[in-house]
């Protein structure tokens, strides 16, 4: 984008331009249900807002499908470095919403369940490892959360954490790509053979 292109711009077309850069880079995606003037001011604004990205070292991942713009960066130096246990859970995270699509026929935007039953699938997906109790559970869910892969309702659930439920965003499949089930068993075996604190690069601002 060269100087002109933004003196075409309003002052308050500036200002959704400033707004959806800073979401992009700090949430990793502007998904309608949350942003519904942003997103649309986003269509709209395409044009702008794609070379721009490029220029800050990102490419735009536009899914009109399920109304998401996600941000992908194409630098080393913005993608975030995750703990083996982060890595884990986001691992395993991929793998529910995979199989949910796939073998049970749930749309995209529809895959949820509780934190008990995830943590179930968890301790079955990753039998050798010593998995993150509640405390560190719920800081992982939370960072995941900012970064636009899920949404966690009722966090503070008086049930406590067990009972909240996860709802994982389309995302996931772009941020966290697989081209197969059995690529992601491979990167499963070769985490739970490691069995020690790690860091993962994830393609997300």
């Amino acid at each position: 984008m060269n100087e002109d292109n933004l003196k075409n711009l309003t002052e308050a077309d500036q200002a959704k331009l400033r707004d959806a850069v800073q979401l992009l880079l700090t949430n990793g995606a502007i998904l309608r249900e949350e942003y519904r003037d942003l997103y649309e001011w986003c269509r709209i604004r395409r044009p702008q807002l794609d070379p721009l990205a490029v220029l800050i070292g990102l490419r735009l991942h536009w899914d009109y499908e399920h109304r998401l713009i996600l941000a992908l960066p194409q630098s080393a130096k913005l993608m975030r470095r995750l703990k083996q246990d982060e890595t884990l859970l986001a691992l395993a995270l991929w793998y529910d919403f995979d199989r949910a699509v796939k073998d049970d026929g749930k749309a995209p935007d529809e895959v949820a369940f509780t934190v008990r039953e995830f943590n179930e699938n968890l301790a079955i997906k990753f039998r050798n490892l010593k998995l993150p109790q509640p405390t560190r559970m719920r800081e992982i869910l939370q960072m995941l959360e900012k970064k636009s892969l899920i949404r966690v309702e009722d966090i503070a659930n008086p049930a406590g954490l067990a009972a909240a439920k996860i709802r994982v965003l389309p995302t996931i499949r772009f941020v966290i790509p697989f081209s197969s089930l059995e690529e992601w068993n491979r990167l499963r075996d070769r985490y739970i053979q490691i069995g020690t604190d790690s860091v993962e690069d994830i393609d997300e601002p």
